[in-house]
């Protein structure tokens, strides 16, 4: 029996999800990828965006390393499926189509590559400054390194405490995250963030049938304080809201309070302000099934070209629904 090959291209973003946003609505459609470092755009299928190698990894014994890529599929295939049950009819979800989404929509906020580099690089200045500690005073380092082999490591003797204090202090190392450890972390802020989802009243967001659409990007679940508001941002804060696009034409949008209908008919100048915060959200790459999109700047609608280098520029004004 032919043994199944090893995948080593994990999507982090569903490739059936971001087909909602190609010109077909289908995996193997076209969409615009404007690169938002660069100011470069280019056409492509979800494919190719939306991945890294070895992004869900694991290296246990007894599994194969694409065990949680392959866990994953048949959820993230039923969830999508919710997903456009709610786009074709542009009703609200039902109750067990609306768990699998706020699942998928979690999985999505904290399992992708600008969550995991803000933490790792938390992580590293941690490690760092324990190193620059562990080397400040001789006493302090023999203390550890007896610890260590008192707990089983192998710790050799012909590193001298200088040797460890000339290698940290000339900063001669670097420091890298396995995958597994990722996932790890990720899945247990899932777990933290999913009854705060939960907890909030959601909304279907319908386009004009005349326009702008929604658009897309490589973290596309967005967070923003209400108008007016200020001080700390989380998933967890009152007035803040939540948005999702689900494709080119629905989204899904959550609050705390001060709720809209459970289906909205959005004017443009609405599409134009989610589409503004799922562009800035972005870690590098937006989405649009068309050359333009549209997006609220200055109290008003903007169109943005995929030639347009002046839109990676600026920072994110946290207008409110009722307000645009």
């Amino acid at each position: 029996m032919a043994v199944k090959p090893i995948s080593r291209r994990h999507h982090y973003l569903p490739q059936s999800y971001l087909a909602a946003f190609t010109d077909t609505g289908l995996k193997g459609g076209q969409f615009f990828v404007l690169d938002i470092q660069k100011g470069s755009s280019f056409r492509t299928s979800p494919l190719n965006v939306g991945v890294e190698r070895d992004f869900n990894r694991v290296d246990v014994e007894g599994y194969v390393p694409d065990a949680i890529e392959n866990a994953l599929a048949p959820f993230e295939g039923e969830a999508i499926d919710a997903i456009r049950r709610v786009i074709n009819s542009e009703t609200f979800p039902t109750d067990s189509d609306c768990n699998l989404i706020l699942n998928l929509l979690g999985l999505i906020a904290v399992r992708n590559p600008k969550f995991r580099g803000s933490f790792n690089r938390s992580r590293e200045q941690m490690l760092r400054r324990i190193a620059d500690l562990l080397v400040s005073n001789k006493e302090i380092w023999d203390c550890h390194v007896e610890k260590a082999r008192v707990a089983g490591e192998d710790i050799s003797g012909s590193v001298s405490f200088g040797d460890a204090q000339e290698f940290v202090k000339n900063d001669n190392y670097s420091i890298e995250f396995h995958p597994q450890e990722n996932l790890r972390v990720e899945l247990h802020a899932f777990d933290e963030l999913l009854p705060l989802l939960g907890q909030r009243t959601w909304s279907v967001l319908v386009a004009p049938s005349a326009g702008p659409e929604f658009i897309c990007s490589d973290h596309p679940v967005t967070l923003a304080r209400k108008s007016g508001q200020s001080g700390q941002i989380g998933f967890g804060v009152k007035e803040t809201e939540v948005f999702f696009p689900f494709g080119r034409h629905v989204g899904f949008y959550g609050v705390f309070e001060s709720s809209l209908k459970p289906v909205v008919q959005c004017k443009p100048g609405h599409i134009a302000l989610m589409n503004k915060r799922v562009a800035w959200n972005s870690k590098r790459h937006v989405y649009s099934s068309i050359e333009s999109f549209f997006v609220w700047h200055e109290g008003q609608v903007r169109e943005v070209s995929r030639q347009d280098k002046s839109f990676v520029a600026g920072d994110l004004a946290h207008e409110t629904m009722q307000g645009a």
